[in-house]
């Protein structure tokens, strides 16, 4: 495995995450939330402060910072209840979105790299970055960007470069800093 940056090379931590990401399978992206039940039909309704991709074992949890700016990535052991449905009567439950960034008959996907941003407030070190698209199976793509009023957004394929054309390299809070990860074939 290796990891490339251009001149820059990506914190230890970070590599050592995604080594461990890239031996164990996703099969899932999940998204928390409630069941509203007002009205006449039930309705998911996402709290999307936190999304987890799901692992064979466990869980890659990406959290929104609240609202600083920045996607902080944490392997878990199981998902969470979102901090606003704690100690309210709301169903938890979760969406599962994952088809529409893994649309192929697999049930897993491997890992095969990780596109992220740096900016002020990003602490690699502690798998905290500005935003990251992560690449399964050298074709699906799952772009997580912290700065939407909702949570998370999550989109597909194009999205990150789309991103990065509209910072032009640079945002209010300081310049970008982009950085690749990838995983050799033989995983």
């Amino acid at each position: 495995m290796n990891a490339t940056e251009g001149a820059n090379q990506p914190a230890s931590d970070m590599n050592t995450l995604f080594v461990v990401l890239a031996k164990e399978a996703v099969w899932d992206v999940q998204v928390p939330g409630f069941i509203d039940r007002d009205g006449d039909t039930p309705r998911f309704t996402p709290i999307a402060d936190n999304v987890y991709l799901a692992r064979e074992q466990g869980y890659l949890r990406l959290d929104a910072g609240s609202g600083e700016g920045q996607l902080t990535m944490t392997l878990v052991d199981r998902v969470e209840v979102p901090r606003a449905l704690q100690g309210e009567d709301d169903e938890f439950a979760l969406a599962s979105v994952g088809e529409s960034f893994f649309a192929d008959a697999r049930s897993s996907f491997r890992l095969t790299g990780v596109r992220y941003a740096l900016s002020l407030g990003s602490e690699p070190d502690r798998g905290t970055v500005r935003c990251a698209e992560f690449e399964f199976e050298k074709k699906f793509v799952v772009f997580a960007d912290p700065m939407y009023h909702f949570g998370i957004r999550l989109e597909g394929v194009g999205a990150y470069d789309r991103w990065i054309a509209s910072t032009g390299g640079s945002e209010a809070v300081g310049s970008i800093r982009e950085c690749v990860w990838t995983v050799d074939r033989t995983v």
